[in-house]
């Protein structure tokens, strides 16, 4: 019986992981572009599984219209952000020297944020394909 209960206890929690959503993510369903990724997203949310960090609020900013500032901002006030402490800085840092040994090269603040979510230890949500690249990292997929 012991068997049967780790059993049900990883399919209980396979489907309650904690999800950092890409900024990919937030724009596709913000500006309701496909309707599985705007349905999905709505789901983790309303589940309370979503996460967010300095990174992806950042860019998000970055690409907001003034007219959906006070609209949209509010959503992330609402979620948990996940910290970016020196050692996550120091380990993007060695992360993004060891892809580019490998000869792939990611877009500076994509490596912070695989960073901060291998050190959370979330799942990423993303329509980016190269953080398949990342080691490790584990990638949301409905």
């Amino acid at each position: 019986m012991l068997n049967g209960w780790k059993r049900l206890e990883r399919e209980m929690t396979s489907n309650t992981e904690s999800i950092l959503l890409d900024t990919s993510v937030w724009v596709d369903a913000l500006r309701g572009k496909t309707s599985d990724i705007v349905s999905v997203t709505q789901g983790l949310l309303n589940d309370d599984r979503v996460f967010t960090c300095g990174p992806v609020i950042f860019e998000i900013k970055r690409g907001l219209r003034s007219t959906e500032r006070k609209k949209i901002l509010p959503l992330f006030d609402a979620l948990i952000r996940l910290s970016v402490d020196e050692t996550i800085w120091d380990a993007a840092g060695d992360l993004d020297a060891k892809l580019r040994r490998k000869d792939i090269t990611l877009p500076p603040m994509d490596v912070l944020i695989a960073q901060i979510c291998l050190h959370h230890k979330v799942f990423l949500y993303t329509l980016e394909e190269h953080f398949r690249s990342v080691p490790k990292l584990k990638l949301f997929e409905p």
